[in-house]
Formats: structure tokens, sequence, C-alpha cells
């Protein structure tokens, strides 16, 4: 490691601006990577072979940031407003208590081999429920943003060939350059006038920058360094501004680890909070028991290594930490102090892998679901935290709001097992994430043909990123065509449309003619009017290394149904 362990005082570089972080649009073709997730029913995966089409339907494909604008129209349909569809690339801000256990610098190394997929603004090392000045350990007692560094160091040695593989990798100056400490004190007791730190302010400089995209903040620790920044901004702004400012926030808290959160919640009210409790360890947990006869991690797509924390860390040894560079053999075992081996990666992963998925994950809709969970669609009062040394700090300042987690129903297609539960809209999705870290780790020291890169779901002959609106009417049926796919080594392209009966609000299912095959019809019933569904189209190589997959969601808004009065007047 270099020069650059600069604590708790990291010097912002002016001018640290987009166009010096990144160059085109895309992974290995110039699009954004994507990954994959099982199919809800249990049906069959098939090659493509050409299904028929029914009808020409308006569509609109937006970006979040010109959404109203974006519209391609076809014959026959009006078209929705679709303000609803994030944004092409999000902004990221990430507050993590480093250096509390392993699974921070697991998640912060898997993070930097997908930072191409967002624009990372901020990395502040922060305090939580574990690591703070009263800990017992003293390693835990002050903050490690020097860990942050340690491993951009080793993403700077594997970046020349990460380029090779795809376009817009943040250079690791620049990375440096966002590094920051936040309050060196726990809990909302470490803020107020004359607290602010180098982590409150980067968040403040973040807010204010000339750009008009939500921020997603991830709260992998404590928030209290997100609480100072409100403070310091509502100390010297009129209520209209806070207004505006906090407009602007994303918040994906896991695991509620110190009382900030709901504080923040409770002063802000209109702030966008999740809260997760459950969700946030599902990329490889949650660990603990099942019924007390066996470690609990989900679904099993770790083979073939044994279901156990230590097959996890076998399978990580074989794709991550051994011959895949420096930022690999920086990525450490989760053991404990006791020798113990925890699930990979705890926490931290899923609140930013959404990200990843543009087609299919919307940071302004957390009951769409994604890569990082399913929330409610309207905020619920006092969903507290799981810690009980936190909860009766909370409920002193109740009520507050936040987006709580939902549960789905998915029948995993290797066994044939339905799952049911909060884990469920993460578990999902998780051969489609663990295919996604295998090959993005290969990009670390694999020339391009020696790899596996992402399919390119088109939708309608576009093959961009964005998530697809469509109206239509109740009994008409859509036309789905995937046909003008590609992928960038040749590979063979399996097709799978599918309905994701939990994120809309029509609560049937629909049918889809073709559901295996580059072009679908999705019969809309009669009875659902006034509703949206969302379909989803997933694109799979077929590639032995681990099949990719893209995503592109379809969000069908279904016109009300008319009704007749039946009458005429003379």
């Amino acid at each position: 490691m270099q020069d650059r362990l600069r604590e708790n005082t990291a010097v912002h570089v002016a001018g640290a601006g987009a166009d010096r972080r990144f160059g085109t649009r895309r992974h290995g073709t110039g699009r954004p990577c994507r990954r994959y997730r099982e199919p809800r029913s249990l049906s069959t995966w098939t090659e493509s072979s050409q299904g028929t089409s029914t009808m020409k339907t308006t569509w609109i494909l937006t970006t979040g940031l010109i959404a109203a604008q974006l519209a391609s129209v076809f014959a026959g349909a009006s078209v929705l407003p679709a303000g609803a569809t994030g944004p092409v690339r999000s902004r990221l801000i990430i507050l993590a208590d480093m250096g509390n256990e392993p699974d921070e610098e697991q998640q912060m190394a898997h993070m930097l081999v997908n930072c191409n997929e967002f624009d990372l603004e901020g990395l502040i090392a922060v305090t939580g429920k574990y690591l703070r000045p009263e800990a017992k350990q003293p390693y835990r007692r002050r903050l490690h943003p020097e860990l942050f560094h340690r491993l951009i160091d080793a993403y700077a040695k594997v970046l020349p060939n990460l380029k090779l593989h795809a376009p817009n990798w943040p250079e690791a100056d620049y990375l440096h350059s966002i590094v920051r400490a936040g309050q060196t004190g726990y809990g909302i007791a470490a803020t107020g006038p004359g607290k602010s730190s180098p982590g409150s302010k980067l968040i403040l400089e973040a807010l204010a920058k000339n750009d008009p995209r939500p921020i997603w903040i991830v709260v992998n620790a404590g928030a209290n360094t997100l609480a100072q920044a409100l403070i310091d901004y509502r100390a010297s702004h009129t209520p209209a501004e806070v207004e505006a400012i906090v407009a602007k926030l994303r918040v994906f808290e896991n695991g509620a680890q110190d009382n900030s959160g709901a504080w923040i919640c409770a002063q802000f009210p209109n702030i966008h909070w999740i809260r997760s409790n459950y969700q946030t360890y599902a990329y490889g947990g949650p660990g603990g028991r099942d019924g007390n006869t066996r470690v609990n991690l989900g679904p099993h797509f770790w083979k073939p290594y044994p279901y156990s924390p230590e097959g996890q860390h076998a399978w990580l040894k074989e794709h991550v930490r051994t011959g895949h560079g420096a930022l690999g053999e920086l990525y450490p075992e989760r053991r404990f102090g006791n020798g113990r081996l925890g699930f990979m990666e705890g926490g931290g992963t899923v609140p930013w892998l959404g990200l990843v998925n543009k087609g299919l994950f919307d940071i302004n809709h957390p009951s769409w679901g994604g890569w990082s969970g399913r929330f409610t669609a309207n905020k619920v009062a006092n969903v507290w935290s799981r810690h009980r040394d936190i909860k009766p700090d909370e409920e002193k300042v109740a009520p507050f709001y936040v987006y709580r987690e939902v549960s789905d129903v998915w029948t995993n297609p290797d066994t044939g097992e339905v799952l049911h539960g909060d884990y469920v809209p993460v578990w999902r999705w998780r051969p489609a994430m663990y295919a996604n870290e295998i090959c993005r780790f290969d990009w670390c020291v694999q020339p391009f043909n020696k790899a596996n890169h992402h399919p390119v779901a088109a939708f309608n002959g576009d093959p961009g990123d964005t998530i697809v609106r469509l109206t239509a009417k109740p009994g008409e049926k859509v036309a789905l065509d995937a046909s003008a796919s590609t992928d960038p080594d040749g590979d063979k392209l399996v097709f799978h449309w599918w309905q994701y009966e939990e994120a809309g609000t029509y609560p049937g299912r629909v049918f889809i003619d073709g559901a295996n095959t580059p072009k679908a019809t999705a019969h809309i019933p009669t009875g659902a009017g006034g509703k949206q569904i969302h379909l989803i189209l997933e694109v799979r190589d077929q590639n032995p290394i681990a099949s990719l997959h893209d995503y592109r969601r379809v969000v069908v808004d279904v016109e009300p149904d008319i009704i007749d009065s039946g009458a005429t007047q003379e």
C-alpha cells in the first residue's frame, strides 16, 4: 500500500468530476453489465426459437432524467407518463464500518469489480453498533478509512485488465479522492453544531452538485454521518430548501446499526428511506439456525462445495481469492475471533447490488424489486431495529416511517422447492449474482477471449438499459420481441419472459405465449383494468465459465375499464 493512509482527514481533490471518471457506455459491447435471476415458476429453459407477435403497442423507454420526453410511439394505445423509471446510471455513496469485521472488505472488493456500472461519489468510514469508541477491542475504537485506500491500490493494479472487458471504470486516483472519515463517535449523540466531519461535508458536496439525479446512499453501519450532513444543511437553509435536498436522497439502511436512522426519519419525514433487517443479509446468508437443525444459508448455489460457510469460502477461494489478481488477494475470509467462519459478505452487498441492473431495478420504486431486494410501495410506521439496545432510543423519537421488507414466492429451479418469505426477494436472483461475481473477478486477470461477458437484452430492437413502459387495454395482446438481443462472445442465448406478480398491482396470473422464445405475447386479462403488470425479460448466455444474464423490465399500465352507461338521452 502506498502512502495514502489518509485516515480521518482525507483530502478532497478538486475537479474530480464525471469526465475524469468515465468513458463510453456499457460493458464489453458498450452496455452496462447485468445479472441473472431464477424463473419465478418451474418452467423449463429452452433455446431461442421464433414466436409470434400480435399487435403494435405504444411503448416508452425512459431514463428517469428525461422520462416524459423520451417516447417511441407505435400505433394503437395511449402513452402514460413514464417518470417512474430510474436513471441510466445511479449516483452512489457508501457508509461502512470498515475494520469492524472482514465482511466489509469482502463487500468493497466485490463492489470495486462492479463500479463501472454506477457513479461512485463517496466512500465514508463510519461508526456503528460494533465499531465505536466504547468497543472492547482497541482496533474497533477508531475509524479505518485506510482500508478503502488499501483496496483501491489493489484495484489500480487490475484496472488495466478490467478495461479490456468493459468501459466506464473510474480511475484509482479519483476513488482515493472520495474516501472520507465520518463521525468518530457513536449514534446521534455524536452529531450537532460544530461536529461536522469530512464525511458529512462530502455528502453535502455531492448534494450541492448541479446534477438532477438522486443519490443512492448505502448505510452499512451507523447513519450519524448522514444525520450530521442534514443537521448542517438545515441550520443554514430555508425549510423549502431542506425539503428539496431531502428529495434527492434514496437511502438504503442495512440493519439499523445505530439510533440515527429513526431520528433522521422522524426529523425529515419525507425522506426516501429503506430499512432492511433481513434481505440485506441474503447474498450469502442469513446464517443462524433454521429450526435448530442446520445453518440457514438460503438456496445452495455454490456447488460442488458443501452447504456451509466453509463451503462458501471454498467457492470464494476458487473464484475470487486465488488466481484473480491483487484485488482478489485482498478479499479476506470472514473469520471471527473464535476462528469460526461466517457466511460470505455479511449484509453490505445487497444494498448496492441492484444498481448494476439498470433495465431491472429502479431506485425510485422499492416495491418493484431487483438485486437489492423488494420493499413496500408506501412507507410504514416504526420498523424497529433488530438490535435490542437500539430500539429503546428509536421508541423515543417515534413515530418514524420507512419502506420495509416484503416477501416473495419463488420456485428453486434446481430443486423444485417452493420458497417464500422476506429473504426470497434476494434469494431468487442468487444464481445470477454468483455468476456475475465469478466472471467479474475473471476480468481482473483474463484476456477478453478467455472470459465471459454479459449478453445484451434488446426489447423491440432497442438494446438500451432502460425500463420499458407500455400501456394496453384489458383483453389485449401485447407483443414482446427480444430477437435483436446479442452476446459479445457469440454464445447461444436462452430467453425467458415471466411475470413478476408481487411487483405489480394486478392480483392474478398473466399468460405469456412463447415465454421461452425471443418473441412472445402477453395476454392482458380482461379484469386487469386500472392495474399495473410487471413482465421481466431474461436473456441468458450459454457459456462454460458461468451463465450471465441481462434483463429488461416491461411495466404494463392497463387502462381503466370503460363503463358504458347503457342509456342515451332523446
